[in-house]
Parts: structure tokens; sequence; C-alpha cells
């Protein structure tokens, strides 16, 4: 738990720097200490294309476990992170917040919306982990068979047959597929919404606070973190689709930026 919240921590003095270092350069932007041509602020713009470029190291590393004397997956991940974060912002400061050329102008928002791609790539890719660094969530942490469960379960059928026969076809249904990307995305919805009528049904008929509306509740939150999870690794798997081609998008037209500057 402490090293989840230093973890929590140093991620959010990471982002409060970034947005401090961008404040800092737009407010000074008309003093143009920063040029985009020559000194300081050409060379923030070869270090940031740079890192851009080495971005792609990552998914190359992945694929290819004899290279691990280049460093380890987990390094190359955590690289990964802070070059997807470090790369934009030394490009932004070489601009000076000022769009130029065509070329260099669609580069520019080529790179925004990758930037952006990744910052929701992160979130997604944390809902499906343990943390941004940690195993994969399996289907098993988040059901399993509950004696104690079962056993009010046989109490409850007898006291309430209506919501109990919900929730069995409810479970039943996710426990036949787990939570896996293979399914659909209004699959899980479907079951989200199900899950949330049952709860607002159970607590109308026992109340909030009862024994047994409590285990009610438990039980349904806890498949309702099973439909959280599918619901999550569906759009990973999307946004894995469309992450790729807006990187080469950026890398194509970053490219084009460079060669234009220094050869016409």
């Amino acid at each position: 738990m402490f090293l989840r919240h230093a973890q929590n921590a140093l991620t959010l003095s990471w982002y409060l720097s970034v947005a401090l270092v961008i404040y800092i350069g737009w407010s000074v932007r008309e003093q143009r200490y920063l040029l985009a041509e020559s000194g300081i602020g050409y060379w923030l713009g070869i270090i940031g294309g740079a890192m851009m470029l080495l971005l792609l190291y990552y998914p190359v590393r992945k694929r290819k476990p004899r290279w691990k004397y280049s460093g380890s997956i987990k390094f190359w991940f955590r690289f990964h992170m802070f070059l997807g974060i470090a790369g934009p912002v030394l490009i932004i400061l070489h601009s000076g917040y000022r769009l130029g050329s065509l070329n260099g102008t669609v580069a520019f928002f080529c790179m925004l919306i990758v930037a952006g791609s990744g910052l929701i790539g992160r979130y997604l890719y944390r809902r499906i982990h343990h943390g941004l660094y940690g195993e994969k969530i399996r289907f098993e942490e988040l059901y399993h068979k509950d004696q104690s469960w079962e056993e009010k379960l046989a109490e409850l059928k007898n006291k309430y047959p209506e919501p109990v026969e919900k929730l069995g076809v409810i479970e039943s249904q996710l426990v036949q597929h787990g939570a896996a990307a293979s399914r659909s995305l209004w699959f899980y919805q479907s079951m989200q919404w199900q899950l949330q009528t049952l709860k607002r049904q159970i607590i109308q008929q026992l109340g909030k606070n009862s024994a047994d509306s409590a285990g009610f509740q438990q039980r349904i939150q806890s498949l309702k973190s099973i439909t959280s999870l599918g619901v999550h690794e569906i759009l990973f798997s999307y946004w894995h689709i469309l992450h790729f081609p807006l990187f080469i998008m950026l890398l194509i037209s970053g490219i084009t930026h460079v060669v234009v500057v220094h050869f016409y």
C-alpha cells in the first residue's frame, strides 16, 4: 500500500513538473529566448525528435526476447512512458509556441494527437494491471467460489427468490466466459446495467444497511469489477489498433519536417 501511494505521489509530481515547464515556456514566449532555427531551441527539437524515434524501440524489444542485453522489457516500458512525455515537451519548447510552415504544423499536431493517445493508453493499461508496472489482473483474482457466500445464498433464496435468481443468471453469464477482449463491449456494458439495476432493486426491497442487503451488494460489486475489467480490456485492444497508425503518421510527418527544414 505504501509503495502504491509513493508511486502515485511520484507520478503526480512528474506531471506537475511537466505542466510547470510548459507554463513557464508559455509565459516567456514573447521574449523569444528559444528559437526553432538556432541555439538551444534548435537542439531541443533535435533531442525531442530523437526521443520520439526512440519510442519505437519498446514494441520491438517486446518481440525480440534475444535482445535482453539491451535492457529488460520492464526498463524499456518505463523509458517508453518517460519518452512519450518528455519528447513532446521538448518539441513544444522548440516550437516557441508558434506554428510555422505547413509541414511543421502537421507534424506538431500529429505529435499532440499521439501524445494524447499515449495518455489514454496509459490510463487503460492501469485499469487492467496492478498499477502501471504491475502484473496483469487475472479473472481468477476478481471471482472465486466463496463457501460462506454459497451458504448465505441458499438462505437468501428462501427469503428473496427473485433477486437471487437474477443475480444467478448474470453471474453464470459472466463466469462462463470470464473477462476477455474476445467478448463484445456491448456484452459487458449490458451486464453492468443489469447489475446496477439489480442493486437498486435490492436496496429498495431490503434497505441499504441490512446484513442481507450488504451481502448482495458485495457480490454485485465483485461481478461489476469483472465487467469493468472486460470493458477496459476491449477498449485497450481497440486503442492498440489505433495508436500505431497514429504513430506512423507522426513519424512520416516528423521526418518530412526535418528534411524540408535542412535541405530546402
